[in-house]
């Protein structure tokens, strides 16, 4: 949060109010969470703009309610008078008290959440006796790191710029910083330059230190997800079943079906969508996925994203004519009367359209991500190798040249374009951003800055591809474990579905079948003493044949997602469960 015109204009309104109870001790004080925050504006800047906000948040939600009041004057109306107003103020003002805690929050996980490889990286460059300065400096210009390089950048900044010593801007980045383990890793460096002792020996012990704590720290995002799974389990597995007895039995019984049915129907659109959004929004919140997730530094024009994306935009294309193509079919075989145009056909059209479009890109970006992860799995293996050849003496070219020689799998074509484009005289920076641009993923995109940096400030060669290493075979560990963990919980998903399913034929041979004969022959049965309602059955059937088919595309999505972090990974199984689920309904209900 960056200062503004409108905070300098609500600061010029109140600055005199809050000067009244200004003291100079305590300013300092009172801007420390700001600074801790990375909220660029003072405490009484801050305030003035919450104070403006909550006064014309307070007047107009008074005049809107007041005008709903004189529209419609009833109690209801009356209570939303002074509710809205009462809510916007307290919301208003606990938001911004909020703010700056949550920010100090977010930014000290962040920082933790990086700090293992970011230090993992500088220790490699120490081996050259770096000074401390121009190691911050260095990681000041990697945004690979998240909030870690806004802390080296205040420290170099500090050092280079205002022409601080070392100890006292290291010292001061530990009165701000928002994360334990960042104000450790200073003190940690401190010590050790007070005692004239080795950085590097520090830094390597603390980074493999880190490193350990980490792989710890995201055993328990495991954890959490599998409780996620289960609850996911409960809220969109188990309760729907018994949403769909008691709704569908209640409308044969003295209730509306017509309603229960629209409920349902309600539910499927709507409800259900929104909890495996929720729970999507859950997963991806976790610290696994903002480690593995790749961000973009610049913002990429139109061109730019065809060229990236011309495969799947063909297949999305190639999708889109074979929906067409099925389009006019129908059409052609309803004018020649071979079959019946009505809302239940377009209904199967949907859901089959919707196979076709989601099915080819889904597939294709599967395998392009199964192949990436089987490159990345074997990435650490080529660093290595390349590492030990230098440590022997080698150039870069005569180390990727030996690599060439090993088995690695899918890697092999890459390190074989490597070492003709190193033949060719390019650049080894050139050469890994290419990879780099070819792979697409986070922790290649990371590795790639951290070695050209550390080759650019003349760290120890060997070493830095050995770091490298150690930092993608950590990511692999937790993918690898994310994997294993997570398929037991997708496998249970899947087979809740077809439970699901299974109670759907159920209630179809059995239930269904029973009401629907007692209401053909309700005149005859009992003088009408059991008062059951006119149901269209086929109303009902793809009332429950929708509630069914948003099941399968969701339990499929998000058991692919919690797997392999993307939804992509889930879309083969969405596919399959749909085209199970229209098979079933089509042929067996």
């Amino acid at each position: 949060m960056k200062s503004t015109k409108y905070s300098t204009f609500c600061l010029s309104i109140f600055e005199k109010l809050f000067s009244r109870f200004k003291k100079d001790e305590d300013l300092e004080t009172r801007n420390l969470p700001f600074v801790r925050a990375n909220i660029e504006l003072s405490y009484e800047e801050y305030f003035s703009t919450a104070l403006m906000n909550f006064i014309f948040g307070l007047i107009i939600s008074i005049i809107f309610t007041a005008l709903l009041y004189v529209l419609i004057p009833n109690d209801f109306t009356l209570f939303l008078l002074f509710f809205i107003p009462f809510i916007v103020a307290i919301g208003s003002v606990g938001s911004y008290i909020y703010y700056p805690s949550y920010k100090i929050k977010a930014r000290g996980k962040n920082i933790d959440l990086f700090l293992p490889y970011a230090i993992n990286f500088i220790s490699s460059m120490a081996v050259a006796g770096i000074s401390p300065a121009e190691i911050f400096q260095t990681l000041s210009t990697v945004s690979v790191y998240g909030e870690v390089q806004l802390e080296a950048k205040k420290i170099a900044k500090e050092i280079t710029v205002m022409g601080t010593d070392n100890i006292t801007a290291l010292k001061h980045a530990i009165e701000f910083s928002p994360s334990r383990k960042l104000k450790s890793f200073l003190q940690g460096i401190i010590g050790t330059i007070q005692a004239g002792s080795d950085l590097h020996l520090y830094l390597n012990t603390i980074a493999n230190k880190y490193m350990d704590d980490d792989l710890v720290d995201r055993k328990k995002d495991l954890d959490l997800l599998a409780i996620i799974a289960e609850v996911l389990v409960l809220a969109v597995i188990a309760f729907p079943i018994l949403l769909v007895i008691i709704l569908t039995v209640m409308g044969f019984f003295g209730g509306s079906m017509d309603m229960s049915l629209q409920m349902l129907l309600l539910f499927s659109f709507l409800v259900l969508p929104a909890i495996y959004g929720m729970f999507y929004f859950m997963v991806s919140s976790t610290s696994i996925e903002r480690l593995t997730k790749l961000k973009l530094d610049k913002k990429i024009t139109i061109n730019e994203f065809y060229e990236l994306n011309k495969a799947p935009i063909f297949i999305l294309m190639i999708s889109w004519i074979f929906i067409v193509i099925l389009f006019v079919l129908l059409q052609v075989l309803a004018y020649f009367d071979y079959l019946t145009i009505n809302s239940y056909l377009y209904w199967d059209f949907a859901f089959l359209s919707f196979l076709i479009f989601i099915g080819p890109i889904g597939i294709f970006s599967y395998l392009k991500l199964k192949k990436k992860k089987e490159m990345q799995y074997r990435f650490p293996d080529f660093l290595t190798e390349v590492g030990n050849s230098l440590s022997t003496g080698m150039n870069i070219f005569e180390a990727v040249k030996t690599a060439e020689k090993g088995n690695y799998g899918r890697l092999n074509p890459e390190i074989k374009q490597m070492k003709t484009q190193l033949s060719w005289n390019v650049s080894m920076k050139n050469v890994l951003f290419d990879f780099a641009y070819r792979m697409k993923t986070a922790i290649v995109n990371r590795i790639v800055i951290a070695i050209d940096k550390g080759l650019l400030m003349g760290g120890n060669t060997p070493k830095i591809f050995k770091a490298a290493s150690h930092e993608v075979d950590q990511v692999n560990q937790l993918e690898y474990q994310r994997r294993s963990a997570m398929s037991v919980y997708a496998l249970v998903i899947v087979v809740c579905y077809f439970v699901f399913l299974a109670i759907i034929l159920i209630l179809n041979t059995t239930i269904y079948t029973e009401f629907f004969a007692i209401q053909e022959k309700q005149a005859e049965l009992a003088g009408g003493a059991i008062p059951l309602n006119i149901v269209d059955a086929t109303m009902l059937k793809y009332t429950l044949y929708t509630f069914v088919f948003v099941q399968s595309l969701g339990a499929g999505l998000l058991s692919g997602f919690m797997m392999d972090g993307k939804l992509s990974a889930g879309i083969r199984y969405s596919v399959i469960l749909g085209i199970i689920t229209i098979f079933v309904f089509k042929l067996l209900i």
